[in-house]
């Protein structure tokens, strides 16, 4: 009995705001992704759906990089604050308006809605420093990543495009997006 005590109040002491994902890289992201963009988020409004808080976010399109080129795109992601209660899913972005961002997307769910690939993993956000020279950044907090059968790993925020130049981000999803080419047979 007391084993079973102190496991309970174990779990009550540690943290549970963890979400276990699938990794996914750069290439991984894109081959993925049904559709890539760069964009504004311009509106966050919260709403409820079903009982469960989730957040409409418009996005202004700056650049469509896969799928087909759209000005608008709108996301409804679970999560966010209305009437004084704030919910949120461990791992799934919240975007404020003015944000830019790169998404990788999802394609349309039964509700014809798409979802960044990965929760967190599928948004890098833009940020531009004091000479305009604009870099992307992808925040993990509250995912756990899985690489392999039987093993997760917390999320690095080290990855090799952090803090990379937006334009050379750009030329690589440009370059992993071209199909590539098949060798001639040898026979």
């Amino acid at each position: 009995m007391a084993v079973v005590f102190m496991l309970c109040i174990s779990l009550l002491a540690s943290p549970l705001a963890a979400t276990t994902v699938q990794r996914f890289d750069l290439a991984a992201l894109t081959a993925n992704a049904e559709r890539i963009v760069v964009g504004v988020c311009n509106r966050a409004d919260p709403q409820l759906v079903g009982g469960q808080i989730y957040t409409r976010y418009l996005f202004a399109i700056d650049q469509s990089l896969k799928g087909s080129a759209i000005s608008q795109l709108e996301l409804h992601l679970p999560g966010g604050r209305l009437q004084g209660v704030f919910t949120r899913i461990a791992g799934m972005p919240v975007f404020t308006p003015g944000e830019e961002a790169v998404l990788f997307l999802t394609g349309a769910n039964e509700l014809g809605h798409a979802w960044p690939i990965g929760l967190a993993q599928g948004r890098f956000s833009i940020i531009r420093n004091e000479t305009d020279n604009p870099r992307v950044f992808q925040e993990l907090d509250g995912l756990t990543l899985h690489s392999a059968p039987g093993a997760a790993k917390q999320a690095s925020l080290v990855d090799p495009v952090q803090g990379m130049p937006l334009d050379l981000f750009l030329s690589r999803i440009r370059a992993l997006s071209q199909p590539s080419e098949e060798q001639p047979n040898a026979h």
